[in-house]
């Protein structure tokens, strides 16, 4: 009588099929396994690389609002400095004219003295006073570039002079400026008040044809 062993009792030996289907059995199962290996980092980088847009996306709005925060700032930063500039420059303007009332004021004592003072026995002395305080105060406009303009004699100007009445006169080829009103002035080389003048304008000469014709 044959007797059949059983596969998983001790002392059996395989034969060789038996040993080759193990080993393809072990082999699928590595190729299984290294099949899943390669899917689950197939499905990793895929994973990363569905999320990059995102990732890019999250980084550009970041610089955005770092970039609107320095904006921001700077903006702020420049109204500040504005509002400072225009404060300064309100407050200068303000007191600016400090200097010229001190010296100015000090004509004005002049001119007070002058009006209180008794004993003169003659005008001159209260003229020579009245043009020691006018020296003072053209001095007092130098100091502060405010300079006269220079017209009586000189030939008719409309940038400095303006002309409130005219004559004619011979000899001339241009208008003169031959009496003023009331003077001019400049302050730092430009135009305060204009000369108020008299000007001489060439005279007409009548043609001695019209004359004959004339009955």
């Amino acid at each position: 009588m044959e007797v059949d062993e059983d596969k998983g009792s001790i002392g059996y030996v395989p034969d060789d099929s038996e040993q080759e289907a193990d080993e393809a059995k072990i082999r699928d199962k590595g190729a299984h396994d290294d099949a899943s290996h390669k899917k689950r980092n197939a499905a990793k980088k895929a994973h990363h690389k569905a999320h990059e847009p995102e990732d890019t996306l999250q980084k550009v709005q970041a610089e955005r609002d770092e970039f609107k925060d320095k904006y921001l700032r700077g903006l702020a930063d420049m109204d500040n400095f504005r509002k400072r500039m225009k404060k300064e420059k309100e407050e200068y303007q303000k007191y600016v004219l400090n200097d010229f009332f001190i010296d100015l004021l000090q004509i004005y004592d002049n001119l007070e003295r002058a009006l209180k003072a008794k004993g003169l026995d003659t005008d001159k002395g209260i003229l020579s006073g009245v043009e020691m305080i006018r020296r003072q105060f053209l001095d007092l406009l130098k100091k502060n570039q405010v300079l006269e303009v220079d017209a009586l004699g000189k030939h008719f100007d409309p940038a400095f002079h303006e002309a409130l009445s005219k004559e004619e006169r011979e000899g001339i080829t241009q208008p003169v400026v031959v009496e003023i009103y009331q003077k001019g002035f400049t302050y730092n080389e430009k135009l305060l008040r204009p000369v108020l003048t008299k000007v001489a304008i060439p005279a007409v000469k009548n043609n001695p044809q019209e004359t004959e014709s004339k009955p």
